[in-house]
This record gives structure tokens, C-alpha cells and sequence, in this order.
């Protein structure tokens, strides 16, 4: 399957410090297990720019994606921008599927699925192996609600959430897709390049700024 990954274009710190670009390490954490689930995936960075949102949407349509994964580290200032993408794709391509993830959505499911269609699914807590059971699920014709840790629109159009997801107890089953980013173009503060980190679960989020994995963003 086509999958794109959309780091939207942050209305407050997000990624740039205020011109060094972090790569956004939650999508990555989930381009990683999909790569090797033999999925097609690309990278849609809008923070470099940062990218005005007809660019983004035209550049995350332009190979036909079956998927479109939208999720920021701040999520929830970048829920509204989020929102906007989500929406102008599905003017310009109603097939494409989109899902959500991150802290904010993971929290507020049941909030945003009341209030748009626009996000078809949502990816609670971590999406490592969650996005790749839900996107194999769908591609099968299963059922969604046989997948845990998401949670989407019912028959009668009800938010519902499926039984949260196991918590991965082993990191390294996954691995972080560092193929889907250009290396020199991303930097720390101070203008250090980008590092691989040490990821722990010390903190109940998921932030550029600890390298924290609980939650895809």
C-alpha cells in the first residue's frame, strides 16, 4: 500500500528552535515498522518552510497514497492545522484514508470523531505496531473493531474505541525509519545535527524534546 506521513506545519514552536529543524520522531517510529511491513512510505515534512498547506496537501496527493498518517509533536496546538490538511484531502481525494495519532487524539478521540469525519481513524497511545495491524486489517476487508489501541466512527456514525493496545515491552522490535529523512536538512540547537537517542519511558508523552516513544506523534 501507498502510505504518506504528514509532519504539519506548526503554528507555535513545533520543530523549529526557531530555525533548527528536529525530524519528527513519532512518525518516524511508525515509517519504520510499515517499511518492513512492505508498504510504500513517504515523508511529508511541512515544518520546512514551513510549507503552505496547499503545498502539503498537493504533495502528500501527488502518488495517490491509500493512507495519509497526520500526527505532530504538539498535538494539540497542531490539532487545528491538523484538521485543516485532513479536510482539504478529502475535498480533493474522498478515498484516502486518514489517520490520526498523538497525545492530543489519543485523549480527545471521542471529541474529534463527534466533530468532523474528516480523520477516518484514530491511533491511540503507541502506533507502532497498532498502524500496521490497522492498515493490514483494512487492506484484508477485516473488521476495525479486531484492531486494538484505535478507535473510529460505528455503523451509526458513534465514536468507538476498540480495547486499548498492549504497551510495547520491547523497544527494540521496532525500529525507527530514519530512511524517510534527509539527514544534513535536520539540526539540534546550536546547529548540531540530528542524533540518534535513547528512548525511554520515563514521561506519560511523546516529544521531540525527550525522544520519548509513548505515543505516536
Amino acid at each position: 500500500m501507498k502510505i504518506v506521513l504528514i509532519n504539519p506545519p506548526h503554528t507555535a514552536i513545533g520543530s523549529r528552535v526557531p530555525d533548527d529543524h528536529l525530524p519528527p520522531l513519532g512518525l518516524l517510529a511508525i515509517g519504520g515498522p510499515l517499511i518492513d511491513a512492505g508498504h510504500q512510505v513517504r515523508l511529508v515534512d511541512a515544518e520546512f518552510g514551513p510549507m503552505p498547506l496547499d503545498d502539503v496537501v498537493r504533495s502528500a496527493l501527488e502518488d495517490h497514497p491509500d493512507f495519509v498518517l497526520i500526527g505532530h509533536s504538539g498535538s494539540t496546538s497542531a490539532h487545528p492545522t491538523a484538521l485543516v490538511i485532513a479536510r482539504m484531502i478529502k475535498e480533493r481525494e474522498p478515498a484516502t484514508i486518514i489517520i490520526y495519532g498523538g497525545v492530543f487524539p489519543t485523549y480527545h478521540w471521542r471529541d474529534i470523531l463527534a466533530a468532523t469525519d474528516a480523520f477516518d481513524f484514530i491511533v491511540r497511545g503507541e502506533g507502532e505496531a497498532t498502524v500496521v495491524a490497522l492498515i493490514e486489517g483494512l487492506e484484508m476487508r477485516q473488521p476495525p473493531a479486531s484492531v486494538a489501541g484505535i478507535a473510529y466512527r460505528d455503523d451509526l456514525s458513534r465514536p468507538f474505541a476498540t480495547q486499548a493496545a498492549m504497551t510495547i515491552a520491547d523497544l527494540d522490535a521496532y525500529r525507527v525509519g530514519w530512511e524517510l529523512i534527509d539527514h544534513p536538512s535536520y539540526s539540534y540547537w546550536g546547529g548540531k545535527r540530528a542524533v540518534v537517542m535513547q528512548f525511554s519511558r520515563g514521561c506519560p508523552h511523546l516529544c521531540n524534546y525527550c525522544g520519548q516513544r509513548g505515543f505516536w506523534t
